[in-house]
């Protein structure tokens, strides 16, 4: 089974080819510009130095967020473009989920964290499996920042990761642990192994269908929703 990953969770990101399991090629987009501008002259370049076509693809993965509002609709038309062209299957897998997988079996429990903007974090806790990947042990929320780092009264040896460290790692508590930096976002390498795991059991999106995980309303619809009734302060969003 040939994959072809994306992942622009976030302002850039990376994408690669596998094949099942082993990874092909990994190319991460430049950091100096956007996904929008990086990601289709990335794939362009993925493809002409790989013997694989993309007629040969049979699965997009692709990284659904939550995450930022631009790079999450990025990758998802991407996604959807060109699985309607090629006829390849697609697979959408959540930030978390892709971050905590791509830590050492060891890692245990792990506190991921999306920055949501004004002060606050989407952030769920996975635990790593034997199989070397990491499962949800309770559903995403939004939350105050301050809220984020109380995850480590509740388990022991909890360990921080997620992209949100990258505006909020000054104010980490210092007997908390963190992972290495280059762990903090999320990699298409491992948005493909997830997906493959996905592939063997046939569990495959819908190509129609398929939106990406926003973690709140954009500001435009927040201001469209004023007096009206709107999402709690804390609620679940929901992955897939």
């Amino acid at each position: 089974m040939k994959i072809l990953a994306l992942e622009t969770t976030e302002k850039f990101g990376s994408v690669a080819l596998l094949e099942g399991n082993h990874v092909l090629a990994e190319t991460v987009l430049p950091k100096d510009r956007r996904s929008s501008q990086t990601l289709h002259p990335a794939l362009h370049t993925l493809f002409e130095q790989s013997p694989i076509t993309p007629q040969e693809i049979d699965c997009v993965a692709v990284a659904a967020g939550p995450g930022s509002f631009t790079g999450l609709r990025v990758g998802i038309t991407a996604a959807k473009v060109f699985a309607y062209t090629t006829g390849a299957k697609v697979v959408a897998l959540d930030t978390f989920q892709t971050v905590a997988s791509a830590l050492p079996p060891h890692a245990g429990m792990i506190s991921v964290g999306v920055d949501a903007q004004r002060g606050e974090v989407v952030s769920a806790i996975l635990r790593q499996t034997e199989e070397g990947y990491a499962e949800m042990v309770n559903e995403p929320m939004l939350m105050a920042v301050s809220d984020w780092w109380k995850h480590a009264e509740r388990y022991e040896n909890l360990l921080f990761s997620g992209p949100a460290l990258e505006r909020w790692c000054s104010q980490v508590p210092p007997h908390l642990a963190l992972s290495g930096e280059s762990d903090w976002f999320p990699k298409a390498s491992t948005a493909g192994r997830l997906a493959a795991r996905r592939i063997a059991s046939e569990q495959f999106d819908d190509v129609w269908t398929l939106l990406p995980i926003y973690s709140r309303l954009s500001a435009a619809e927040e201001t469209r929703n004023l007096g009206k009734e709107t999402l709690p302060r804390q609620y679940t969003v929901k992955c897939q």
